[in-house]
């Protein structure tokens, strides 16, 4: 039940968050100790770094599928290259590895921190725990992922590693070295002597020969090549109803920019690539597609004014505040009925007269009970509805 809790909450962190920074985190590797622990401590690990305010952990899910896809049949990595190359393969801004050895009766754990678009550790943490292994899921994986993100400098860990990472765009990319085609695909290291005495060739299928001509700065031990289609891919785009003005198709990465005409059906010679749509007036749904060459893809977007979802919002405050304050009158109006019932009771005495216009008095306000029962139980769903609403339209225009 825990560990389904826990893999819960892991999920959790594919929802975006503002200004947040992604993270993935490998299987743990270790010594002494069991496999399956292992890798409940790495669950744990990655709960700890989603209460760090500005982290969003990879989904455990998306990450083992994507390595799959590169060849591996684990997450996990022993090495430095082959950290590099996982850290690029899964695209997050860092990616952190945890190695734990048990001796006698002392936990040793390593983590590492690398920074993905530079191939670079950047910390190193060794934490020691003597204590016992449920000690070490709790307080020592807390204590783990504070050591672990409390410092992001370059470690001098790749003097003498020598190597150069290449990354391309698409990936699974050849690399020819003089006129020797080495095995496997991008992304994937190579020896940086080797980088600069020989040229080096990045080829794909349908793509453009790319010829590496300078190694990667310093700071950087990543080389990334975007190869170019041999033919130009365009395509076009078409909307099921008329655009209005201020909609603008926005590429993936966000530097290219094309304003739609008002009234446009249509939009021509979009190279090939993801898009979404995005406007100042308008929370747009569905505005995510992707072009192919030669094709015309059909989108349906959903548009909504944000000055109309400014006004529901609001209307939809404005009722579930009404029906909030009605519940709270008829809660309040049926506690004051059973209140008076019960002052009526207890002044029963010997009179047989006066008991009766007592009892006629209570059985008046027991039938009234019910109504202010009935109200209070039918003002919760209202309330329920007109919340939900409100946050549905202030989550649109967070967005």
């Amino acid at each position: 039940m825990t560990r389904n809790f826990l893999f819960t909450i892991t999920l959790l962190s594919t929802l975006p968050l503002a200004d947040d920074h992604t993270i993935a985190v490998l299987d743990f590797t270790g010594e002494g100790i069991h496999e399956e622990q292992l890798k409940y401590l790495g669950e744990i690990f990655r709960v700890e770094l989603l209460r760090q305010d500005t982290l969003r952990v990879m989904d455990y899910k998306d990450m083992v599928s994507t390595l799959a896809i590169a060849g591996y049949d684990k997450p996990q990595c022993t090495t430095i290259e082959c950290a590099v190359i996982s850290s690029m393969l899964l695209e997050s801004e860092w990616m952190v590895t945890v190695h734990i050895s048990k001796i006698s009766d002392v936990f040793v754990c390593e983590g590492r921190l690398y920074e993905s678009h530079t191939g670079r550790i950047i910390n190193v943490t060794i934490y020691d725990y003597d204590l016992s292994l449920e000690g070490l899921q709790t307080q020592g994986m807390h204590n783990l992922a504070e050591m672990i993100m409390s410092t992001r400098i370059p470690i001098e860990v790749h003097k003498g590693k020598e190597l150069v990472y290449i990354k391309t765009k698409p990936s699974r990319a050849l690399v020819r070295v003089g006129k020797d085609t080495l095995s496997g695909v991008t992304p994937m290291a190579i020896d940086r002597v080797v980088a600069e005495s020989r040229p080096i060739i990045i080829l794909k299928e349908g793509y453009e020969p790319f010829r590496l001509e300078h190694l990667p700065e310093d700071q950087s031990d990543i080389v990334y090549i975007e190869l170019q289609h041999l033919v130009p891919q365009i395509g076009d785009v078409a909307f099921a109803k008329p655009m209005p003005a201020d909609i603008v198709i926005v590429s993936s990465d966000g530097e290219t920019r094309f304003l739609i005409d008002e009234g446009a059906l249509e939009y021509h010679e979009l190279s090939a690539g993801l898009y979404t749509l995005e406007s100042d007036q308008y929370i747009i749904h569905n505005g995510d597609f992707r072009i192919h060459h030669r094709r015309t893809t059909h989108i349906k977007p959903e548009l909504h004014e944000i000055s109309l979802i400014e006004e529901q919002m609001n209307r939809f405050k404005l009722k579930r505040n009404l029906m909030i304050g009605l519940l709270a009158i008829s809660g309040g109006y049926r506690g004051y009925l059973q209140y008076e019932s019960e002052n009526i009771y207890k002044e029963y005495g010997d009179d047989i007269f006066d008991g009766e216009i007592r009892h006629t008095r209570i059985e008046e306000l027991d039938q009234l009970k019910p109504i202010f029962d009935g109200i209070s139980v039918f003002t919760v769903f209202p309330v329920i509805y007109y919340h939900a609403k409100y946050l549905q339209m202030k989550s649109w225009l967070k967005q």
